[in-house]
This record gives structure tokens, sequence and C-alpha cells, in this order.
């Protein structure tokens, strides 16, 4: 049923007035964002009754004040983030399974990856699969991307420079966000690393995530070719200034890039020349879960705000101007994204990452390696004691959370 008939429906049983709110929050951000609200303003501009509300949130604060708002009898109808917050949401019952909104016919329409589940049970329908970092590189800079690291530090050293001769560095290879431990796991599987076994438990204090830790030192300290510190922000003007060839980033960002007027390429991150492994990024899906708390009288207009920020024709959209991999089979199978260079080389990266984990410990790995690996860039730890502090930081806020 589309938007516009079921809309029309609901029309004819109430006041003009009476609109119904949805509420969504979400954590996009930059050029996503924009994209967003342009989408939800069209959307309340198309009927009159029902008024959807976007409200941007941080993604921990986003998932944290959900869950106490919800656990409350509150919060938004609607909640959009990555595929990580899941777990979390189906254990603190705060969500309800997205077949109890959707049709069968409708889900049917969605790649497996888009349906996001966890212990068998649908919890999320994204409208991308992704969120994954790329090798984003300026052409003007670096018209060729590196292939292996041992390519990529050659390159970033001939583009690192002190262009006024005031013995201090001006422009750099590379740059990307230090602070968060997500922009480390590309490093971590290139050394042939990851962050949980199968049975939920860290795997942080070992070999690989130390290689991993010594290569990225590496980088900024013997090679010289990334700023001593760096957080987001510090990142996204380096890069967009001109005074970076190439950042670590993802799809939300490389629309703003093209705005900056930056004329740029992607790649996956290069493979690691000592491991021959590539430098594979955690792969997530981004969607919309449903309150456990919505009224089954509201779900009528729930679903319809859900099919169309979900559908076709918005998916399309998303892929042409944020070069988002779509969710839906059509759009996936189209020839809009097949001939689209940049979607298939964001495909590329796809292919040689790993999927997120759909586990709640996932919220204790993010929140456990943060500080040990602030603590290492920071140089108050050596390798070995991040990776170890790492570990058990994970350990213990997982006991903490009882899974």
């Amino acid at each position: 049923m589309t938007l516009a008939l079921v809309l029309l429906l609901m029309a004819g049983c109430g006041p003009e007035d009476d609109r119904t709110r949805v509420r969504i929050w979400h954590q996009k951000t930059g050029a996503e964002r924009v994209f967003f609200n342009e989408a939800v303003a069209r959307l309340n501009a198309e009927q009159d009754t029902v008024v959807v509300e976007a409200l941007y949130r941080e993604t921990e604060e986003l998932r944290n004040l959900f869950v106490v708002g919800s656990v409350g009898g509150q919060g938004p109808e609607l909640i959009f983030g990555p595929a990580d917050n899941v777990g979390v949401l189906a254990v603190t019952a705060t969500i309800r399974p997205i077949d109890e909104v959707l049709p069968a016919d409708y889900l049917a329409q969605f790649t497996d990856e888009g349906i996001v589940r966890w212990e068998g049970e649908p919890w999320m329908l994204a409208d991308q699969i992704g969120n994954q970092l790329v090798f984003v590189y300026n052409k003007a800079l670096l018209p060729t991307p590196p292939e292996t690291t041992d390519e990529m530090i050659a390159a970033l050293q001939r583009e690192t420079k002190d262009t006024d001769g005031d013995g201090r560095t001006d422009t750099y290879g590379l740059t990307w966000n230090y602070r968060e431990p997500f922009f480390f796991i590309p490093f971590l599987t290139g050394f042939g690393g990851w962050v949980l076994d199968d049975e939920g438990h860290p795997t942080l204090d070992n070999e690989a995530t130390v290689r991993a830790i010594r290569f990225v030192l590496d980088l900024r300290d013997k090679y010289g070719v990334i700023p001593g510190e760096s957080d987001y922000d510090v990142a996204e003007t380096l890069f967009k200034e001109g005074r970076a060839a190439s950042i670590i980033n993802g799809p939300w960002a490389w629309a703003g890039y093209g705005d900056s007027g930056i004329d740029y390429g992607i790649a996956p991150i290069p493979r690691v020349s000592e491991t021959g492994q590539w430098s594979g990024p955690m792969v997530a899906a981004k969607g919309y879960s449903v309150n456990v708390n919505v009224p089954d009288d509201k779900l009528p207009a729930v679903r319809a705000v859900l099919m169309a920020l979900t559908g076709a024709a918005i998916q399309r959209q998303m892929a042409a101007d944020l070069a988002t991999i779509p969710t839906m089979r059509t759009v996936r199978e189209s020839d809009a994204v097949r001939d689209n260079a940049e979607l298939q080389a964001s495909l590329a990266t796809v292919e040689k990452g790993r999927m997120m984990p759909i586990a709640p410990q996932m919220r204790q790995v993010w929140d456990g390696m943060r500080g040990p690996y602030q603590l290492i860039m920071n140089g108050a730890v050596t390798p070995e004691e991040g990776a170890r502090l790492m570990q058990e930081n994970v350990e213990k806020l997982i006991a903490d959370t009882f899974l």
C-alpha cells in the first residue's frame, strides 16, 4: 500500500487538523543529514495527516537516551542507526520485531543484509548497507591510489611537505580520526585481528593487535606522514582544505568532499604488505527500528513513514546523491547502480570487509577500546600495554553488564 493511499485512508478517519506525530531519532551527519531533512520536509509537505519530526543525536547518546526513554514507556516512534545497536535494543526489549510492523511482501523486496536479525528475529530494516571506511584520495595530489601499504607509505611520503620552509609540515599524506577505535579496525583486520570470537568474547590482547598498533604509530612517528593528533573535525578540515592528500572515512562524508571542490576518488584501504591481507573495514547496515511502545492504532502511520523512507524511490536517490549501497533488490540490481563507478568502488571495499557482529557485546567493545586506544595515540602506554588494557576493559564492561 502506498504512503499516499494510507494517508488518504487515515485522513478519512479523523479531523483534518488531527495530525499524527511520528518522531525519528537518528545519527545522520553531514550530507546524509541534509538529504534526510529534505526528504522529511517533502514527506510532510505532501500530506497533512502525519507530521514527521526528526531529531539528530550523537550515536552513543542516541542509543542510551532511546533505551532510557523506551524503558520508561516513552521515546520516539522510530530510531535510525547502525546495526550494532540492535543487540542492545533487542536485549533491553525496547524495540519490536520489524515483521510485526511491515508486511512480508514488502520485506521480501530487501536483500538479506537489509533485514538485520538477532537470535533469529528481524529487528531493523536498513535503507543502506556499508558504513564502511575507505581510502579517499584527492586526485589532484594523488592521482592513483596505492594497493599495498608499502606503496601507500612511499606515496604518502611524497605528499607530506613543508611548503614554506619553516620546518613544520604543511601538507600530510593521510589523515583520519584517531580518537575512535572504529577507525582502527581496518588496520586490525589487515594484521589478522578481530574484536570478538564466535562466543562473544573479546580477542584484542594478541600479536595481531600489537602489530596493527605499531603500524599506525610508525605512520606518525617513523614516517611522519599523518598528523601528530587528529580527531574527526581536524581530519575533515585538512582534507577539505587540500592539506591532506588522502583520508580514511565512510560514505556519509563523501558528498561533502565534492561540495568542497575536491576531485576525489575512493579505493579500498591498502593491503598490508607484511601479511598480504586487505585492511578490511567493519561493514554494517544502517536502518530503522520501531519503539516497542508504539500503540497499535499508531502503527499505520509509522508503517507508512517507514515504507516511504526505505522504499525504492528514496534508495535510488540516496545511491545517486550519497553513494550509499541500496538494500532493496530492484535498486541494487538497476543500471543506475551498475553504471555508477563510485558505487562499484564502494561495493569492492565492502567485499573486502567483515560484517559487524550483531551482538550486544559490541557496545562494550567500542567503550572498552576507546580509552586505551587514545592512551596509545597519546604515547602514554606501549602497544603491548594498550592491547592488554583494551582486552581487560572490554572483559570488565561485559561482566558488569551481565552479558
